[in-house]
């Protein structure tokens, strides 16, 4: 339960870096449109942390956490963070 909760706070702060890292970025470069940047910020908190922390809910009433369960949640982290990172590349780009 403590590593889901580390998690959660992780992507909590990634998700804020993110948020803040688009505003300034775009001010810096005088961009108004659109840009994929925007939406690392809400992956972050929503799918990281958000998720985490009600899988840290779930973990305390049932206790599913296993062998089996943490490879796929293994899964869960590379994916959501290959997804920011192309979001953040085709942002700057």
């Amino acid at each position: 339960m403590k590593r889901l909760m580390n998690a959660s706070i992780v992507y909590g702060v990634l998700g804020l870096i993110g948020g803040v890292f688009c505003r300034e970025f775009t001010k810096l470069n005088g961009f108004t449109d659109f840009t994929t940047l925007s939406v690392v910020h809400t992956h972050y908190l929503m799918l990281g942390m958000a998720f985490f922390l009600l899988l840290v809910l779930v973990e305390k009433n049932f206790h599913f956490v296993a062998t089996k369960i943490s490879k796929y949640l293994l899964f869960y982290h590379i994916g959501l963070n290959l997804t920011v990172v192309m979001f953040v590349v085709r942002g700057v780009v």
